[in-house]
């Protein structure tokens, strides 16, 4: 006669066996919920939703049910909870191919992996994914500019980027996007050293404004300076004084001036400005007081 031994999981009958497990496994849920803050909380139930959404989701067809995952995508992004986004944006993307929303889970995707992943790769791939499938979205040329801003900054290859800008500026006439288009252009050109492409690229653009940014102004006199065209920097550095008085800019620019006096040997009205500018700008004495001292030195030595 076989002995059995009492209380043992062995000779349990197979119910009891699996409300046992039943039991066990609703402890280790409830001790998994009660480490966690509230936050963490609510954040582990809409996980756990997500999933089951995309576990069951022959037994639902709603339509608006991607509209909804991409509206609780975007308040976790403006809540910081980028992780949980990322999910919802990928199981959209994956699981609902036709949806309305899937560019914009695409698009939204890639600014993630951009401005706070910086996984710049996988941005790339995003935006890539983007334009190619859907040409005419909306936000397609800002992913464009965000793939030109990436070979450009982070992956150091400018001449990728200015033949994206190129390819942007000759599909589009709108000032609108000419205006965000051809300082970066410019930009680039600048970094692979074609000067004189990029100082093409400031005259267009200050074309479109009847008073155009102190910055843009700057910019483009500077790149007169770069190109050895002194006279002609004079002139447009004169320009940012005479539009912006009180820009911080001005003061950059007079500066400027006096470099553009010193490289066509006019030392003397180099001095002189400086020295008008020490009185114009009390706070600027240091650097102004460095720059008179290297024009003073070069006076002296030209007179030996």
């Amino acid at each position: 006669m076989k002995t059995q031994t009492a209380g043992t999981d062995r000779e349990r009958p197979d119910g009891l066996m699996n409300l046992k497990s039943s039991f066990e496994k609703q402890r280790g849920l409830r001790s998994i919920m009660k480490f966690l803050t509230r936050a963490a909380k609510v954040r582990f139930i809409i996980v756990l939703l997500i999933t089951l959404a995309g576990v069951y989701e022959g037994i639902s067809c709603s339509r608006d049910k991607p509209d909804r995952l991409y509206s609780t995508a975007i308040d976790a992004t403006a809540r910081g909870d980028i992780e949980l986004a990322e999910t919802i944006y990928k199981l959209i993307i994956k699981r609902y191919p036709n949806s309305s929303v899937r560019k914009d889970a695409l698009y939204q995707l890639g600014l993630l992996d951009y401005l706070y992943l910086n996984d710049y790769t996988t941005a790339l791939e995003h935006f890539y994914d983007l334009v190619y499938t859907y040409p005419n979205y909306k936000h397609t040329f800002d992913a464009y500019m965000y793939i030109a801003q990436i070979y450009k900054e982070q992956q150091h290859m400018p001449q990728k980027a200015v033949e994206i800008y190129e390819k942007l500026l000759g599909s589009t006439s709108s000032p609108e996007y000419l205006k965000q288009l051809l300082p970066k252009l410019a930009s680039g050109y600048e970094s692979t050293g074609n000067i004189e492409k990029a100082t093409e690229s400031y005259e267009r653009l200050l074309k479109l404004y009847d008073k155009p940014p102190a910055n843009y102004l700057y910019e483009y006199a500077y790149l007169k300076y770069l190109a050895g065209r002194y006279n002609e920097a004079v002139k447009d550095f004169q320009e940012v004084g005479s539009f912006y008085p009180q820009s911080s800019y001005r003061f950059s620019a007079q500066l400027a001036i006096a470099d553009c006096y010193e490289e066509t040997g006019r030392s003397e009205d180099a001095l002189s400005l400086l020295n008008s500018l020490k009185a114009e700008y009390p706070t600027k004495t240091s650097i102004i007081s460095i720059k008179i001292d290297s024009v003073e030195k070069r006076i002296r030595n030209k007179k030996k």
